[in-house]
């Protein structure tokens, strides 16, 4: 009778996110290196690796490591700089969004020249929150991080990493926001698992 969190969530490997992102957007971020023209992200399966990289297809894939569409996350005022979602969901259900700025020459590390704290209603479009929530079925996760990124010119969506066991607030969010965030994350979790929020 206990209530189980994330126990369906086995597989956050990025070829899993790269499938479930497809199943929950209805388009692919996973790319086949062999046969594809253009840019391509190199990166890890495992998470928080923090080891991606741009290269050019075709080409021969390296074993232990994926490879998906670039996306263009790149502000309108100022292409310098790359906006992270990262959206903290709890029960399926988006409860709060960091946004993540860095230097677009340190698009892959986790070094964050701004955070911002916004909520998800303010960032998402309604079948924006929807497609985040089927994600999260997907894969299986009842409480996590998924890392969101918005395309600058087509203004679509695609998650591209999945994380169960979810850091909260960055480093670089202001106090007064940790601490709300903290709050919202822990009345989010304190309904989940009362089963308030079904």
């Amino acid at each position: 009778g206990a209530k189980l969190v994330n126990f369906n969530a086995r597989d956050v490997s990025k070829t899993n996110v790269s499938r479930a992102c497809a199943a929950a957007f209805g388009r692919p971020l996973a790319v086949d290196p062999t046969t594809f023209v253009g840019p391509a992200v190199e990166k890890s399966e495992i998470n928080a690796a923090h080891d991606g990289r741009i290269v050019q297809c075709p080409t021969t894939p390296v074993p232990g490591r994926v490879y998906q569409r670039v996306i263009d996350n790149r502000m309108a005022a100022d292409l310098n700089l790359v906006e992270d979602l990262r959206t903290s969901t709890v029960g399926g259900k988006p409860v709060v969004v960091f946004i993540k700025r860095r230097q677009v020459t340190k698009r892959f590390l986790n070094t964050n020249t701004e955070v911002l704290l916004r909520t998800p209603e303010e960032v998402f479009t309604p079948a924006e929150l929807a497609q985040i929530s089927a994600f999260t079925r997907e894969i299986g996760l009842d409480w996590g991080g998924v890392d969101v990124l918005r395309d600058r010119t087509s203004g679509e969506l695609y998650i591209v990493d999945a994380n169960k066991t979810d850091m909260g607030p960055p480093i670089g969010l202001n106090l007064p926001d940790k601490l709300v965030a903290t709050r919202a994350l822990a009345k989010a979790f304190r309904a989940f698992v009362r089963g308030e929020n079904a």
